[in-house]
């Protein structure tokens, strides 16, 4: 059995490499078109619905993937960039005039899938909508220099600015960095800020774009963060935070 990916850059920083910054492992969902993960942190703060996209795929197969950084520096090695694995019982496989390689997988069922529809989370009643510039959140990460103390970054809105706030509301003497997010701010004002953990950003930041679309429950505190790549689309699910 053949999986054919048309260019293999893209294949690993629109896809593999944004899966790899949430979870060592995943279970690749190979089908015509297409090939689908669902994974998420190990306290589900953070769940990423990932699909990339290539019509010279035309197998059906799921890859339990151990190690996803390991197979993106493996695939790294190949200087072609249309490539074909030989997919084996228990293996991807690799061979060209310059390079070969056999990558083992894991049995089914080894590896843990989050147990959220996706289905359902498109049927949520978002009723706040902002995006943000990749500019911003680098801006974000380089300002986060100042905040060692704390992994939380509380999103506040006034009218229709959206601010983030890297601090500990639960801790006293923390130190603490804040700027403005985004300016297209729509939906239901809310006077609390939302906590959630600021490894979303620095996942997030890995992906080249430029802006990326982000809906909210506010009474849930769920936020969506949505981007379409030239070959996949992305998505973040995320949950806030306790104070």
């Amino acid at each position: 059995m053949t999986l054919n990916i048309t260019d293999k850059d893209r294949f690993i920083n629109d896809f593999l490499t944004p899966v790899s910054r949430v979870a060592e492992s995943a279970v690749l969902n190979v089908q015509p078109g297409s090939i689908t993960t669902l994974i998420a942190t190990g306290d589900n703060t953070i769940v990423i619905n990932a699909q990339y996209n290539d019509e010279s795929i035309d197998v059906t197969r799921t890859l339990n993937v151990p190690d996803i950084k390991k197979f993106c520096r493996i695939l790294s090695c190949i200087d072609e960039q249309k490539i074909s694995f030989n997919l084996e019982t228990n293996s991807i496989g690799y061979v060209s005039s310059a390079v070969r390689f056999k990558y083992h997988l894991y049995e089914d069922n080894i590896i843990s899938i989050p147990k959220i529809n996706i289905e359902k989370l498109k049927k949520l009643a978002f009723d706040g909508n902002f995006s943000i510039t990749h500019a911003a959140i680098a801006s974000l990460i380089k300002g986060s220099s100042i905040a060692t103390e704390t992994n939380k970054i509380y999103l506040s809105v006034k009218d229709n600015i959206v601010h983030g706030d890297l601090t500990d509301a639960t801790r006293a003497n923390t130190d603490s960095y804040g700027m403005r997010l985004a300016e297209d701010y729509s939906g239901q004002q809310f006077s609390k800020a939302i906590p959630l953990n600021f490894e979303i950003f620095r996942i997030i930041s890995c992906m080249k774009f430029k802006t990326i679309n982000t809906q909210l429950v506010t009474k849930m505190g769920v936020l969506l963060f949505d981007t379409t790549l030239e070959s996949s689309n992305i998505k973040f699910v995320v949950s806030a935070l306790e104070n």
